[in-house]
């Protein structure tokens, strides 16, 4: 029905976004007014039509089309909205994301070389990109730490090199794309976009893990983010104190100065594919809510360090072949006998998922006070179960472990076997979903379905130490061979109550 002929270009620095919302317009105000008025004329003639045998075929024929024709006003409304989105009229967040033409994508390198001035040309950068503020914040705390913004600096003894001082192979990797591009290493747009495309784009290999650890959540804090920005891409040799002190607190030094500011507008860069417009257009017009990073929940939470974030069984997160529980989730259920429930349980046959050969190695965690949406069956199960840790900090339900999956697996409160490739088995509880429209979340887990399980763990006593699932459970650093649903604890623990 409506065809846009390509895209305008600006020179090199990007979309001329104006033209491309007039040839929309254009398509628009031609095609659906041509489509309104076909409509309208079928709809005149069918209320016309006789009625036969006693069935009113008139009023019938009149639904049917005025039916149609609010389908047609409802199209009409999303394709306006997707233009006047890209002219700058819908507000995300309560922010305009456009409002202009905008300013050439070069203009958000320009500095005095100053060092706040290099840290604003970072900040704008990974704004631009889709960053939050704390995230980005993480990152501006690992820089100074590491070069103090010069992006000429090299290390005391010839290695370190640049914005977070590559190393090694890193260093060579570095210095061989700025020849391959004929441009001198020490400019700080080739660095950043080097290190966006290296380290911070979610598909890239370390992206991937930041990913899987939280560092894309729209509620991290910037001490987190530095923290995890550190741990898995800087990885230096500092203590946990110097870490601390140097690293999470200028990160949250910078988000209170940076925090709530951008460059402004600015044209999209053809080779920006990453770039968190598409998903936010995405989410406007299919009416998903709005989102500010690579991740977008639905229940009320999103995970800190090493969760991916996850929406309710009904969010989008992918359908599950698994009947929901009707059982009440609004009454707490005490005195549990889970010694009788858990044999009750090893009598089911359950249902079997088997799991492609080579995934579950990866064992991601997520804070369980992160749940605080008090609607989501999350939360209920929360209440029903109360929220108990082993002394490990693991969550725990009886003597099954609080775990997060796909709904591919299961709904939130579902007993899961979690059957590993030596045949050992981690009984679980689904505490949580996660969401298959996450970045590198498919319908196994989060990292290209290596993570297929997520533990959840006592927030407080893990979120800023070096505490890790395999860490305290080595004998599960494996692939899942499959999971076996034994059925739903809202539906159960009633049964098995103590006298």
């Amino acid at each position: 029905m409506m065809k846009i002929e390509g895209v305008i270009m600006n020179g090199d620095s990007g979309f001329d976004l104006d033209s491309a919302a007039s040839s929309i317009s254009g398509c628009l105000s031609g095609d659906v007014s041509s489509l309104k008025s076909t409509v309208s004329s079928l709809k005149s003639k069918l209320s016309s039509v006789k009625d036969f045998d006693g069935i009113n075929l008139s009023s019938k024929a009149s639904t049917l089309a005025s039916n149609f024709e609010n389908k047609v006003e409802d199209l009409e409304t999303i394709l306006t909205n997707m233009q006047n989105y890209v002219k700058g009229e819908i507000e995300i967040d309560g922010a305009t994301i456009f409002d202009s033409v905008g300013v050439p994508y070069e203009t958000l390198f320009q500095t005095d070389g100053t060092r706040e001035g290099n840290a604003r040309v970072i900040w704008n950068f990974l704004k631009y990109k889709g960053l939050s503020d704390a995230a980005a914040a993480g990152v501006l705390g690992n820089i100074q730490a590491e070069c103090n913004f010069n992006p000429s600096a090299i290390e005391s003894n010839g290695e370190g090199h640049g914005l977070i001082q590559w190393s090694f192979g890193r260093k060579t990797s570095l210095l061989n794309a700025a020849q391959n591009q004929g441009v001198d290493w020490t400019n700080i747009q080739f660095q950043l976009e080097y290190l966006w495309n290296e380290s911070l784009d979610p598909n890239s290999s370390y992206g991937q893990t930041l990913a899987a650890n939280g560092f894309y959540n729209d509620n991290i804090s910037a001490g987190d983010a530095a923290y995890l920005f550190h741990k898995y891409v800087e990885i230096s040799n500092d203590s946990m104190d110097a870490i601390r002190n140097n690293r999470v607190a200028t990160a949250e030094n910078w988000y209170e100065k940076f925090k709530g500011t951008s460059a402004g507008t600015v044209n999209a860069k053809l080779t920006s594919s990453s770039h968190s417009i598409i998903p936010q257009v995405s989410k406007q017009i299919n009416g998903s809510g709005s989102s500010t990073g690579a991740y977008y929940t639905s229940s009320g939470y999103t995970s800190s360090y090493s969760g991916s974030s996850g929406g309710s069984s009904s969010s989008g997160g992918g359908s599950s072949s698994f009947a929901v529980s009707t059982a009440d989730r609004n009454i707490k259920i005490d005195n549990v006998d889970y010694s009788a429930l858990e044999k009750a349980l090893e009598k089911l046959s359950g249902t079997t998922i088997d799991v492609p050969d080579g995934l579950g190695r990866v064992h991601a965690y997520m804070g369980w006070q992160c749940i605080t949406s008090r609607s989501s069956d999350q939360y209920k199960l929360i209440e029903s179960a109360g929220m108990n840790f082993d002394t490990n900090g693991f969550g725990k339900i009886g003597d099954r472990y609080v775990v997060a999956t796909t709904t591919t697996f299961g709904n939130v409160g579902d007993f899961i076997d979690v059957v590993q490739s030596d045949g050992t088995v981690i009984k679980c509880v689904i505490g949580d979903i996660k969401n298959q429209n996450d970045a590198g979340c498919t319908k196994w887990g989060h990292n290209n379905g290596q993570c297929v399980v997520e533990f959840v763990v006592d927030k407080s006593s893990w979120y800023g130490t070096s505490k890790t699932v395999d860490g305290y459970h080595p004998e599960w650093k494996q692939t899942v061979d499959k999971i076996i649903n034994k059925g739903n604890y809202f539906d159960m623990a009633n049964k098995y109550k103590k006298n």
